[in-house]
């Protein structure tokens, strides 16, 4: 029998999850193509003061970047950067994985609990002083009545914080689908959307609604993102392609039907109601026009992006698009 053979195959499907870990299918070797300098500026930690080149999530203030990285929290002003991070700081993990400003507050998530940082003071939440159900947390989301939503990565499901009383759900004390949460995000409505390990769930304060690829035209199960137009259309991003759902009817653009290269999609944020970019896991960036359906690819063999590894894409003020790869910064 072929052991080396069963070996791998076990571990091929051991690693296929919604962990933000799992190993991801890599670019296919192709012909080099003209590179052109797409991206106006790269950050790295060799001409910039970031001290990790592993981007993790960004948000854009009026005159801050902050930015989620492997080695702290750090802020650029355009001149300064600086970082906080356990050794300066009362940061309890340099791992930070998602940030959400709040007036005057930004709450980050990290790998060993949640940080409420007002510019000068930390207060950490963990699961010894709260009722967090885990300290390893993936993403963060403020509602329309200024609750925060945390995301875990597998083992605790959602939590929301209204800063003083917790609620957590987990598949055990309701029907969300999964304990592990890519990302949350709110409709125009007040619905809470969560992409989980296990397809989309809403909910609306009362119940969770679950779209999988076993109850609807949902692709693939393992989603990782999901972006809201103004029209309230959802756009989601899976291992099964990029989706379109209007609440009744679903369109599932993949490598078969479309100009994306890539499946596995972790990331898409809309620039208007008609104009995306989508981040995969192995194949850079996809600009996508729906109303003229055009498939733009950016990746390291066409364009100065230094990294097909896309963790996270944000707008600024500015409308420059800010690329947060496992190599960096890319901003367009």
């Amino acid at each position: 029998m072929n052991y080396r053979y069963l070996y791998i195959i076990s571990i091929s499907l051991i690693l296929f999850s919604c962990s933000k870990e799992a190993t991801v299918i890599p670019m296919t070797e192709e012909e080099p193509e003209t590179i052109t300098d797409i991206f106006s500026q790269i950050y790295n930690t060799g001409n910039s003061g970031l001290m990790s080149n592993v981007i993790n999530h960004i948000e854009h203030t009026s005159n801050i970047v902050k930015i989620a990285t492997d080695n702290g929290y750090t802020t650029f002003d355009g001149t300064t950067w600086q970082t906080l991070n356990s050794s300066n700081s009362s940061l309890p993990s340099d791992k930070i994985n998602s940030i959400k400003t709040n007036g005057a507050i930004t709450w980050i998530a990290t790998d060993n609990g949640l940080v409420k940082y007002d510019g000068t003071n930390m207060t950490i939440y963990n699961m010894s002083n709260s009722s967090l159900p885990l300290n390893k947390l993936r993403s963060l989301e403020i509602d329309a009545s200024n609750n925060l939503w945390i995301g875990t990565f597998n083992g605790g499901g959602l939590s929301k914080f209204d800063g003083s009383n917790w609620t957590v759900y987990t598949p055990g004390n309701s029907n969300l689908p999964n304990n592990s949460i890519a990302s949350i995000t709110k409709d125009n409505t007040g619905n809470i959307w969560i992409a989980t390990a296990n397809g989309v769930s809403m909910f609306d304060g009362s119940n969770f609604i679950n779209y999988q690829a076993s109850n609807s035209p949902l692709p693939n199960s393992n989603v990782y993102t999901i972006a809201i137009d103004n029209n309230n259309i959802k756009w989601i991003g899976s291992n099964g392609g990029l989706t379109r759902f209007d609440d009744t009817n679903w369109q599932t653009f993949d490598m078969q039907n479309s100009g994306l290269p890539l499946d596995l999609v972790r990331n898409v944020v809309l620039e208007n109601n008609n104009e995306l970019w989508v981040g995969m896991a192995g194949q850079g960036i996809v600009n996508f026009n729906h109303s003229l359906n055009t498939w733009t690819h950016y990746n390291s063999n066409n364009s100065n992006l230094q990294n097909n590894y896309i963790n996270n894409i944000s707008i600024g003020p500015d409308n420059r698009k800010w690329m947060s790869t496992e190599n960096g910064i890319a901003i367009k």
